[in-house]
């Protein structure tokens, strides 16, 4: 993301001029006109906390003597897909969302026995039918924009985002030895946690990690209500496909955790 900052417009420094009367109104129009050709880079929002009981302590302590890495959020990427279903089923859309957003650890040791992982992301930050993402998945129906962000906000009113703001994933080794693992992922979401079986195909190289893998889950077992008009006629299906990949980076020292933890 772009700094933020203002670019400053070459020229005479109109500060110094005389403030004649001629030339008070000649300061008024030249001002107008930078202010019309200056752009201002808005600062990116401030990252959000962790949640207050995020383990990164347990990951902390164990880098000194464990491979443990940090999340990279600009190379990880969850996508869940959505689909409609009901009698008036083709008046609506299927939908992609998509969380950029995914921070946390992962601690790798040669054991995988004792490998294990935490991460998080705001659900506030889910992004809703991006366009690449959309004709990705060969979902071709064309969606407002107005549209998508109603939806987007509808989503956040289901997940009640404001009461919980992070989905949440804590995962440890099941079965299988790299590349090809089977994960007891713990997922959080609206408060409800629930354990899946998660096969996925861990990648170690060059002091980065990266795993992917695929799952399903259902709204209801998270105590979700899938979205439903006209007695069912028009409605969301209650299973939702989930397909991520996450990457991350080795930490070296306390450094490279988060400022406070040092």
């Amino acid at each position: 993301m772009a700094e933020s900052g203002r670019r400053k417009a070459e020229g005479p420094d109109l500060l110094l001029l005389p403030a004649s009367p001629s030339r008070r109104g000649w300061l008024v129009v030249a001002a107008a006109l930078l202010a019309g050709c200056v752009a201002v880079v808005k600062p990116p929002p401030p990252r959000e906390a962790a949640p207050a009981d995020f383990p990164e302590d347990v990951y902390l302590k164990a880098a000194s003597t464990t491979p443990v890495y940090r999340i990279d959020p600009a190379r990880s990427r969850i996508l869940v897909y959505v689909y409609r279903e009901g009698a008036l089923a083709k008046m609506g859309h299927d939908h992609v969302v998509a969380s950029r957003e995914v921070r946390g650890y992962a601690l790798l040791p040669a054991d995988s026995a004792r490998a294990r992982a935490d991460f998080y992301f705001p659900v506030s930050t889910l992004s809703m039918d991006e366009p690449e993402l959309r004709q990705g998945a060969g979902f071709t129906s064309e969606i407002a924009a107005e549209d998508i962000e109603n939806t987007r906000l509808r989503m956040l009113r289901l997940l009640d985002a404001e009461k919980h703001p992070y989905a949440r994933i804590h995962a440890v080794r099941a079965a299988g030895s790299p590349p090809d693992l089977v994960l007891d992922a713990e997922l959080t979401l609206h408060g409800v946690t629930r354990t899946l079986n998660i096969p996925v195909r861990l990648t170690v190289e060059g002091g980065r990690f990266s795993v992917e893998g695929e799952a399903d889950i259902r709204q209801t077992d998270f105590g979700i209500t899938p979205f439903s008009v006209l007695g069912g006629a028009l409605a969301v299906k209650d299973p939702l496909r989930i397909i991520f990949r996450i990457e991350g980076v080795r930490v070296a020292a306390c450094r490279d955790f988060a400022p406070t933890s040092c």
